[in-house]
């Protein structure tokens, strides 16, 4: 699995749905929903005042892409469609 791929991947179908200050992938950013690398785990939460709130740890980047995802997805067709949009991203960087 490579990792460097997905978050490519992940980069271009969230930014073609939201807006750059709403996620962030990598560090921290107030205000966003972010995933870094922590530890060998992925780990995402909400920013907010300089604090993480509602970490989760996923054991694979694919994991924390599909939570990412559940964070901002309204729907099970929405979630579906970004997760299509990954793997076709994925395959485009190969």
């Amino acid at each position: 699995m490579d990792d460097n791929r997905y978050l490519k991947a992940l980069e271009r179908v969230m930014s073609k749905r939201y807006s750059v200050d709403e996620y962030c992938i990598g560090c921290y950013q107030e205000s966003a929903v972010c995933i870094q690398h922590e530890n060998n785990m992925w780990v995402l939460y909400n920013g907010e005042r300089g604090n993480r709130y509602n970490e989760v740890l996923c054991d694979t980047v694919l994991k924390g892409c599909l939570e990412f995802f559940r964070r901002f997805s309204n729907s099970a067709d929405e979630l579906s469609a970004m997760e299509d949009e990954l793997v076709k991203e994925y395959d485009s960087l190969s």
